[in-house]
């Protein structure tokens, strides 16, 4: 019904369907024009609403939260223990501090250069310094000499309390008093403010990361180099390299894709036609994603790919069969017609298949859907119209509608001529071998789906941040540096506790996770000092370390206090009476006002007077691959607290931070791109069963159009062990594509196949013609896709390469099976079903008015 409404428009009217398209073409040109997406990938495209991301949300709506963005600094002389280079580093930190931007966003913006952490400030004291004062602390270093600043240092590293830090901030550090490099740790507030939530959070941490580089960019030194490494600041670089060879790379593309088509259609009109489609199309897709307000995601990146497959795929189809039905009569109106109503009902069920396997991924999904429908609609309509217009203007002028070249061509497929070329005779050898031993095929593609399936049982699902990252960019190198030559990382994470957290009961379990904390694991560290809590705090604030520890927390009110509460002196209060006497000391009464690290780690609810949440934090060690790892280590910490939340104690116990959100974010990706493959595959045995069953009576043509799509699954898990590469965010999407590419590879030939073998009644003819036409137009439809996205081998970014390699391979692995293999399984059913018998239309209609 829709297909002869397009069919009777595009033929009767063919101008105006192609002015319509191009018209809202240049409207959806004029909404990406007016409403430009933001480049910036936002955070929101991948955090899912779950526990992990609820408890970092409540901690950045109730704390003041510390987000630490490094910059490296390396020495020109191979040593920063010296009086330049610390002059230069405390320049750094003054032009820091004097941008509005760094300032405002700091942990303290009173007084902003008390959230810097360096090697010159912690010295301060030892200096007769002020870390507060950077511009008197810059004069004291420019009349040290280098030696007074290493006796400083040695004086630093002999306080127990100052010797882990002061050691942990030196790259290279050759165990004496030199180190060929340092850091400058910026400590900034990311938690949510003025009702804004954790996404603006962390865009806001964007913006003052690219600032911070800005800053540091242009100055200039003699005595060192600086680098800020905030991952804003890596994103930024490596997408600027990703543009850049992107930028080289798509003209060779757009060479490729052209050479093929060219070779495929021998025509430059039906090339340009077919390229001008796609750009519509992908035009199209992001115009809607715009007035969608749709947020960029890494997942965007598969909508023009699947556009690109599929639009060659539609335009080579579209063409190819109007010249087969062109050279029936040369009848124009009636060529467009056949071929919106041939192969349009199979791109029909190709883009409903596609559209329903991605709709599980919210966004995406739409976003997919919207491009396959678009690409469809323009290519079903604008194509035919602009070929119908070309050719009646030739048939006008007298000129020949076909150059000899493709008239021959197409009338040689359909008798078997030689004219049909390499091409055909390759692709022959697919009905050849289906006619003459279907079994024999069947076998051995058996065989190396085995082998392939127990490749695949071993394939791993990793994540490692680390092979994200292109040698080639300069950031990367000091990236690698900063993790393999500093002994501490800036990354942290939280262990949630909401509840009545004012008891004996969670202070007591607090104790305890913080000692299995401290008990040694290579994903935490177990220096308790990199642990902070409620419960650390009081400790700080009743203990008298200043003489060892310049930056302590010490009152003697609140020491007298603690002691009374705390009887038997494990540094625990005794009694959840104790334990809120004391917190209401520090949050309500005498100390309120008093410096102290307590309040920042538990909330009192004014509403309900009560102290609601609290939480640790811990330094942790995932090197942007580990994620998984430090979550478990985190979660088997914490038992003791868990056991609270069993037993009603406390609402909730939850693991959350960077990690975790990371962990949880690719699991959530992994889980539903698999479960979206699954979907696809449930869903596209029941669409094309039922509609093979209602358009041809023939309903086993569905789950046989679905079996090679299954075996390309197979296959290409099976190479990817075989080459060495995991299932990561990138490579996951190969499913995903393995099914949309595949099932409409699939739909043309099953199509094809029924078609042929009711007007032939011939399974010979049958399967040589389907073969031969469509597989030709496959052919060339995989080929451009083929070598278009094996392009991408050469990209700079490493998952960028893995994805290009495995989408070339899924898309070629498509095309064998549906041209080699799923011609044999047609004829053993075709033959089991009794098809060689079946009578044509005409024929049908003839024994009815007998």
């Amino acid at each position: 019904m829709v297909l002869n409404l397009i069919s009777e428009q595009v033929t009767r009217k063919p101008l105006q369907v192609v002015i319509s398209i191009v018209l809202i073409t240049f409207l959806m040109v004029a909404q990406l024009a007016l409403n430009p997406q933001d480049g910036t990938i936002s955070q929101s495209s991948f955090l899912p609403d779950n526990e992990v991301i609820s408890a970092i949300n409540d901690i950045g709506d109730k704390f003041s939260t510390e987000y630490p963005v490094d910059t490296l600094v390396y020495s020109n002389e191979n040593d920063v223990l010296t009086s330049n280079v610390f002059v230069e580093i405390i320049e750094i930190e003054i032009a820091l501090i004097d941008n509005e931007l760094i300032s405002n966003n700091s942990m303290n913006p009173n007084n902003p250069g008390s959230n810097i952490v360096s090697i010159p400030n912690y010295l301060a004291p030892f200096v007769e310094g002020d870390a507060s004062d950077l511009v008197g602390l810059k004069s004291i270093y420019e009349n040290k000499t280098n030696q007074e600043i290493k006796d400083a240092f040695d004086i630093a590293k002999q306080n127990p309390m100052m010797a882990g830090a002061v050691i942990n901030i030196l790259g290279e550090y050759d165990g004496n008093n030199s180190a060929k490099a340092t850091k400058i740790t910026f400590k900034f507030d990311n938690s949510n403010r003025e009702g804004k939530d954790t996404t603006d959070a962390f865009d806001r941490m964007v913006s003052v990361e690219l600032e911070m580089n800005n800053v540091v960019k242009k100055m200039e030194f003699e005595h060192i180099k600086a680098h800020a490494l905030g991952q804003a600041v890596l994103d930024n670089e490596i997408n600027d390299a990703s543009e850049e060879s992107t930028s080289q790379l798509f003209l060779l593309v757009i060479i490729l894709v052209i050479g093929v088509l060219f070779a495929t259609f021998r025509s430059t009109v039906d090339v340009g036609l077919t390229m001008f489609a796609l750009m519509m199309a992908i035009i199209w897709s992001n115009g809607f994603a715009s007035i969608l307000q749709f947020e960029p995601s890494f997942f965007a990146v598969i909508v023009p790919i699947l556009l690109v497959g599929l639009g060659v795929d539609y335009g080579i189809h579209l063409v190819m069969r109007y010249r087969e039905e062109l050279v029936e009569e040369w009848n124009i109106n009636k060529a467009g017609k056949s071929s919106i109503l041939f192969v349009g009902s199979a791109l029909l069920l190709a883009t409903t298949t596609t559209m329903v396997g991605f709709s599980p991924i919210r966004e995406f999904g739409i976003q997919v859907a919207i491009g396959v429908l678009s690409a469809f609609l323009i290519f079903v309509t604008f194509i035919p119209a602009c070929r119908i217009l070309i050719d009646k203007y030739y048939e006008e002028k007298g000129s020949k509608l076909l150059s000899d070249t493709n008239e021959k061509i197409v009338k040689a497929r359909k008798i078997g001529g030689e004219q049909s070329g390499i091409i055909d005779n390759f692709m022959s050898f697919g009905a050849k071998v289906a006619l003459e031993n279907p079994t024999r095929v069947l076998a051995i593609v058996a065989v190396i789906t085995l082998i392939s399936g127990y490749g695949a049982t071993s394939i791993s699902t990793e994540f490692d941040f680390n092979d994200f990252l292109p040698e080639e960019v300069e950031i990367t190198k000091h990236f690698h540096y900063l993790q393999d030559e500093f002994i501490t990382s800036n990354e942290f994470s939280f262990i949630y506790i909401s509840g009545n957290v004012a008891t004996f009961d969670v202070f007591s379990q607090m104790n305890n996770t913080q000692e299995n904390l401290a008990e040694g694991d290579k994903w935490v560290n177990t220096d308790q000092s990199s642990m902070f809590s409620a419960l650390n705090g009081m400790r700080d604030l009743a203990s008298n370390d200043s003489a060892t520890n310049p930056f302590d927390f010490y009152n003697e009110t609140f020491e007298t206090l603690f002691n009374s509460k705390d009887v038997n002196g494990d540094k625990i209060p005794d009694t959840d009476n104790d334990v809120k006497e004391l917190l209401d000391w520090i949050m309500l009464g005498d100390g309120k006002n008093i410096p102290n690290m307590v309040s920042n780690f538990i909330y009192y609810d004014e509403e309900t007077e009560e102290y609601t949440v609290t939480y640790i934090l811990v330094n942790t060690k995932s090197k942007n691959a580990y994620f998984s790892e430090v979550v478990e280590e985190l979660e088997k910490d914490t038992k003791s607290l868990e056991v609270l939340e069993t037993e009603g104690k406390v609402n909730s116990v939850v693991v959350t931070g960077a990690p975790a959100i990371i962990d949880v974010v690719i699991n959530t990706i992994n889980e539903t791109m698999i479960g979206s493959i699954m979907y696809t595959i449930i869903l596209s045995f029941i669409l094309l069963t039922a509609i093979f069953a209602y358009t041809d009576k023939q309903p086993l043509l569905g789950p046989l159009s679905m079996i090679p799509v299954l075996l390309v699954l197979v296959w290409i898990l099976g190479t990817m062990v075989a080459i060495g590469y995991t299932l990561n965010v990138m490579t996951i999407l190969i499913g995903a594509l393995t099914v949309g590419l595949g099932v409409t590879y699939a739909i043309h030939i099953s199509h094809r196949f029924i078609e042929e073998i009711e007007h032939h009644n011939s399974l010979e003819t049958a399967v040589n013609n389907t073969v031969k036409n469509t597989g030709s137009a496959l052919f060339g439809a995989a080929m451009t896709t083929v070598l278009g996205f094996g392009v991408l081998f050469f990209a700079i970014l490493p998952p960028m390469k893995q994805f290009g390699t495995m989408t070339a391979i899924t898309i070629f692995y498509s095309f064998l099976s549906s041209v080699w293999v799923l011609p044999s399984m047609l004829v053993l059913w075709a033959r089991y079903a009794g098809l060689e018998e079946i009578k044509s239309p005409k024929e049908k209609d003839e024994e009815l008015e007998e």
